[in-house]
């Protein structure tokens, strides 16, 4: 059996990879480098293989040369499903930066030693820098001694990462109902990182979970993270970012009523403002006019983002009133998700989706509470943390970013009173609101401006 190949002399830590996957990227950059291996494992159907290809295409678009072995998947069919991800392979085939390798199954271990023969030989003459082993699992099966498998692996695909002066990563399979890597169990021991992925069925929706079990040399700040796996992005993970509040501010805004704006100043690029009230009180046109009214004062791009309403006649109402405020529809952007087919994951990874591709000054988040009158019963204490974390995501786009929200108890709203810069609430048939009167103030100021509706109400988006 072969054991190990030569190793170079020469120094290894010249180079630093990508996971291919920003979240990862931001938090763990500088992890992969020359020498490592990492261990991707999961469930069928858990996401391993776009993992590890997405991984790959990343550096090899960087001109970092893959090499991609696969033990179950031919060309073709790897092909076409990456492709529907939007990761354009038959490109880097062309350019000779990315290689793709089927060997069939292997049930021996004198099989085994050909087809580690057959690795090697490729290696040296194709000289990459990633090499993606999927899967791992039935190589390591056909060896029954613990000893000697994971002699293979440490003698042969660890010693291969140095000699290539490249990363190594191992896609290992988790049985559907275990939860730990069981016949490729070695690996654990081998790989200097261990990213588990998770999915299930939670009140029939997919929910996936990626777990950061091991990362040599890094400190594991964010342990298990949210993600989906989307076109044409692949994996994204809802990271929450290092930093809470934007670097600096870009914009101010004004909410068009001049002594709410003399009272509690203006609204300001990278702020989340709550508006809350009755439902009565804040209908989806009203706050649609409004929020055009704002970006034409301000000369911004807008995006509205509703839970609620049908399609055709959000849109219709945009336009319309676009045109009566000469507004350019380059700057309008509108998107009406559905909650009740989403799961919190895959729907905070449609907002994000939309948003950095739309890159908006201004974001409005129409009847939040849709989101959490399905979500917060069905996952509890997860619709908090999805919360928090897309909140603190949003602080990214340093857009300022307004929630309407229609309630009929103050208590609804408490974890979003925690975590707005800027508070309006309609006290109205309210729970813990004083009637009539509207509530305004900064959090980070004691101040509250308080006056009555009917002052106000022609001049903020209360119907």
């Amino acid at each position: 059996m072969i054991l190990a190949v030569s190793l170079s002399s020469s120094n290894i830590h010249e180079t630093i990879f990508r996971f291919g996957i920003d979240g990862l990227d931001e938090y763990y950059y500088g992890v992969l480098t020359p020498g490592t291996i990492i261990t991707v494992a999961g469930h069928p159907g858990s996401g391993k293989t776009t993992f590890a290809s997405q991984l790959c295409y990343s550096n090899a678009t960087e001109g970092k040369k893959c090499l991609y072995i696969s033990t179950q998947e031919p060309e073709e069919k790897f092909m076409k499903h990456m492709a529907r991800l939007g990761f354009n392979f038959e490109v880097l085939l062309a350019s000779d930066t990315f290689r793709f390798v089927r060997f069939p199954l292997i049930s021996s271990e004198e099989a085994l030693d050909s087809l580690l023969e057959s690795i090697t030989n490729l290696v040296v003459e194709f000289k990459p820098k990633i090499i993606v082993i999927d899967s791992v699992t039935p190589i390591t099966k056909a060896i029954q001694s613990d000893i000697k498998r994971r002699a293979m692996l440490q003698n042969f695909f660890y010693n291969i990462a140095f000699d290539i002066k490249g990363a190594i990563v191992l896609v290992a399979e988790i049985p559907l109902g275990k939860e730990y890597i069981e016949e490729a169990g070695d690996v654990e021991f081998v790989a200097d990182g261990i990213i588990i992925l998770k999915h299930s069925i939670e009140y029939g929706l997919l929910s996936r979970r990626m777990e950061i079990r091991k990362l040599r040399g890094a400190p594991i700040e964010v342990s298990e993270v949210p993600f989906t796996i989307q076109a044409p992005e692949g994996i994204v993970v809802m990271m929450p970012p290092k930093s809470l509040k934007p670097k600096y501010y870009l914009k101010y805004f004004r909410t068009l009523c001049q002594e709410l704006d003399e009272r509690i100043g203006p609204l300001r690029s990278g702020e989340l403002v709550l508006i809350a009230g009755p439902p009565h009180r804040l209908l989806l046109g009203s706050i649609i006019k409004w929020a055009l009214r704002v970006a034409r004062e301000s000369n911004a791009k807008l995006a509205i983002i509703t839970y609620k309403g049908v399609e055709e006649e959000v849109k219709e109402i945009t336009e319309t009133f676009s045109k009566t405020l000469s507004l350019s529809s380059d700057n309008i952007n509108v998107a009406i998700l559905n909650a009740a087919i989403l799961s919190p994951e895959a729907l905070l990874s449609s907002e994000i989706n939309i948003i950095s591709k739309i890159k908006p000054d201004i974001i409005i988040h129409y009847g939040t509470e849709t989101l959490r009158i399905l979500y917060a019963k069905t996952y509890p204490g997860l619709f908090e943390k999805y919360k928090l974390i897309g909140k603190s995501l949003l602080r990214k786009y340093n857009a300022l970013t307004i929630e309407i929200q229609s309630i009929t108890d103050i208590s609804e709203v408490s974890a979003d009173l925690n975590l707005a810069d800027t508070v309006i609430l309609l006290g109205e048939n309210v729970k813990g609101l004083p009637e009539g009167k509207l509530i305004a103030y900064k959090a980070i100021e004691d101040k509250r401006y308080i006056d009555s509706l009917e002052k106000i109400e022609k001049c903020i988006p209360i119907s």
